[in-house]
């Protein structure tokens, strides 16, 4: 299976819920589904984790902020029934672990040039 955008958008998403609640719980869940299901699962979670904070509109993050105006959701979307195409465990954790080691990454991106912001450079 291929790696797509539609991974990197799902990947932003999660990423948010990194920098702007420095929650690492899905990641840390997502990296370990055993299963589809339960990647669904944790998944679902996170998005209505995110869409809660969407609605409630209290970003304290501006880098949070910048990265969901650059999600595409129907990107995200298709990473998410990408999932439920996948055929074998081997298969789904190389999925889930892409997912998971990119929404650290992008986190980890916007977190440093956050920072920077800060210091003043």
């Amino acid at each position: 299976m291929s790696y797509s955008r539609s991974v990197d958008n799902l990947a932003k998403a999660l990423a948010v819920l990194i920098v702007e609640e420095e929650n690492y719980s899905y990641i840390d869940k997502l990296g370990y589904a055993p299963s589809k299901d339960l990647a669904l699962y944790y998944l679902r979670e996170a998005l209505r984790d995110l869409h809660s904070l969407i609605r409630g509109g209290r970003f304290e993050k501006p880098y949070a902020r910048k990265l969901l105006s650059q999600i595409n959701l129907d990107d995200a979307e298709r990473a998410i029934e990408n999932i439920g195409k996948i055929a074998t465990r081997r298969e789904l954790r190389e999925y889930l672990s892409m997912l998971a080691s990119k929404a650290l990454a992008i986190s980890a991106k916007a977190l440093l040039k956050e920072e920077k912001k800060e210091e003043g450079g």
